[in-house]
């Protein structure tokens, strides 16, 4: 197989005119000067036989066959930086930099132990972690800002690997009297409900569980983020629905609402790319969910 002569300094030249808009803008951020950077989109034009970069009044951008190549060298780069540390990690050595992606709830309750013992057993690996919706997440690993989530969507450029099922709960107030916690949809359809914002997984299953018993679901407060949720049903505003083992100790109370059959599931995203060892190593160590 004739492999083309492309230069990855160049392919990286052509992603930092698609970032920044402009030659002179792209020359700045490699460090070269823009008469280069020229060169080199010259060079892929020629190897290629194709128009890549287009000028504009605000600068210049990508042509359509630009973008497909763009998209190439990509993972093409992400993973030619990882081969250093691939070749160090045959023998013995496993190193580098590990960006991991977590939404808020497991971020709190579920990797902090995990990812103590993994760091404890590779303290050659610095993992980096950011807490995001899930959507966002993904579009994170999409534009290479992340090596590896644990999300509750999938896409079809990556790999969505399930790891376990998630299920609901609602959150109670430890004082609220037994009478007044709701223990059917019915009656859940009637309280003052304390809930996810809609676009969020957990809302959407609700939603659609609701709209199938035939109730109508009118949360109270719409929140982004699990504490902020727990700490309003502290607060006496309401009941609240949230992921099970979102509660720890005597905080609230918890119990299962008869009929909510809801569970979002619980991913680990990546790109279908090669990766360093250590990223390879540390999904590993997050498979051990799935017996979670």
């Amino acid at each position: 197989m004739a492999i083309p002569d492309l230069s990855p300094h160049a392919l990286a030249s052509l992603l930092a005119i698609a970032e920044h808009g402009s030659l002179s803008a792209a020359a700045r951020s490699r460090g070269l000067t823009q008469p280069s950077i020229s060169r080199q989109v010259q060079d892929l034009e020629a190897v290629l036989d194709v128009r890549l970069v287009e000028r504009t009044a605000q600068g210049a951008r990508l042509t359509p066959a630009g973008e497909i190549l763009a998209d190439g060298a990509r993972e093409l780069l992400t993973g030619l930086a990882a081969l250093p540390a691939r070749v160090k990690g045959r023998q013995g050595e496993v190193s580098g930099t590990v960006r991991l992606g977590t939404v808020d709830s497991i971020g709190i309750y579920v990797l902090p132990p995990l990812l103590a013992r993994f760091v404890q057993a590779n303290p050659r690996v610095d993992v980096q972690v950011v807490c995001q919706s899930s959507p966002q997440l993904m579009a994170m690993l999409l534009a290479d800002e992340l090596d590896l989530a644990i999300g509750t969507t999938e896409h079809p450029k990556l790999t969505c690997e399930r790891l376990y099922q998630n299920p609901v709960v609602v959150a109670y107030p430890s004082g609220l009297p037994r009478e007044q916690v709701p223990t059917t949809m019915a009656e859940l359809a009637r309280a003052r409900v304390l809930t996810f914002s809609r676009g969020l997984t957990i809302r959407t299953l609700l939603d659609q569980a609701f709209v199938k018993a035939g109730f109508t679901f009118t949360p109270v407060l719409e929140l982004a983020n699990v504490e902020v949720i727990k700490a309003m049903v502290r607060a006496g505003l309401g009941v609240g629905i949230i992921p099970d083992g979102c509660v720890q100790g005597f905080e609230l109370n918890t119990l299962a609402v008869k009929g909510l059959n809801v569970s979002r599931t619980i991913r680990l995203m990546s790109r279908p790319c090669s990766a360093s060892l250590a990223v390879e190593k540390l999904a590993a160590w997050l498979r051990q969910l799935r017996a979670a």
